[in-house]
């Protein structure tokens, strides 16, 4: 079993490197050990761009993961912050199957996959689902009547746990206005020691989300990185074969660094 992870292409938006994930998968295309890819969220951008119109403009992407699943790969797409959307698409005659999390088994290892809004406190599920579905072609990000539209949605409050009030919706939303690039610089240590503290025994513990990759020093936690040319390390993904995962840099190196959050 040798399992290919990915995440955060951000398909949509300007700096997404579109063009080295198409040669990625072209490349993947070629390899005969390859059992099982999961894609691990945030693939499109539905914040940033039209939910429909942005799996459309990108077919030809989405066309090269239908091949790798035409050749016995199976194919996994588990919902990012930014494309929670896909949730949503459930019906069975469509070529892919969408989850909010997956676990797959490799002999005595456990591998469980999540994109990772769940260890970000500033990630609320009924606003991530929000704002895939207010953005357009036309807007493209946040306004600044975004707290108004959200007020206007009429049961959106009884969808949010109590906790949640419109003083912190009215606080998100104004940081929200900030690139997540830059927005999670400042939660990355706090997310990546929520992820280590969540790792169940036996098993290897799979996300992204903040775009900054890396296997820790037990090597049962490890982040995926993205395909943004703005982050500092991008273009990359993981193999896992027999419980022990690799992290590796499209076209370049091996990350073989273990460090701890």
């Amino acid at each position: 079993m040798k399992v290919v992870v990915t995440s955060d292409q951000h398909l949509g938006y300007a700096n997404a490197d579109k063009t080295a994930f198409n040669a990625f998968l072209d490349n993947l295309s070629q390899e005969s050990d390859v059992t099982h890819m999961v894609l691990l969220g945030d693939v499109v951008d539905m914040w940033r761009r039209d939910a429909a119109g942005v799996f459309l403009e990108h077919h030809d992407t989405v066309a090269k993961l239908l091949a790798l699943k035409s050749k016995g790969v199976q194919v996994f797409y588990v919902a990012g912050n930014h494309d929670y959307h896909v949730v949503d698409l459930v019906n069975p005659a469509y070529p892919l199957e969408f989850r909010k999390e997956l676990s797959l088994t490799d002999g005595q290892f456990n591998y469980r996959f999540v994109h990772g809004y769940q260890f970000d406190p500033e990630q609320k599920i009924p606003f991530m689902a929000f704002l895939c579905r207010v953005m357009s072609d036309q807007g493209g990000a946040l306004e600044s009547n975004l707290w108004v539209d959200f007020n206007s949605v009429n049961n959106i409050f009884s969808k949010i746990e109590p906790s949640f009030v419109k003083a912190d919706l009215a606080a998100m939303a104004e940081r929200l206005h900030r690139r997540p690039e830059d927005r999670l610089k400042e939660s990355l240590n706090k997310i990546n020691m929520t992820a280590c503290n969540e790792v169940k025994p036996g098993e290897v513990l799979i996300f992204g989300h903040t775009h900054v990759p890396f296997v820790n020093k037990a090597e049962n936690v490890v982040n995926t990185g993205s395909w943004v040319k703005d982050a500092v390390i991008h273009n990359t993904y993981v193999e896992l074969s027999g419980g022990k995962p690799r992290l590796f840099v499209y076209g370049g190196h091996e990350i073989t660094e273990r460090t701890e959050p």
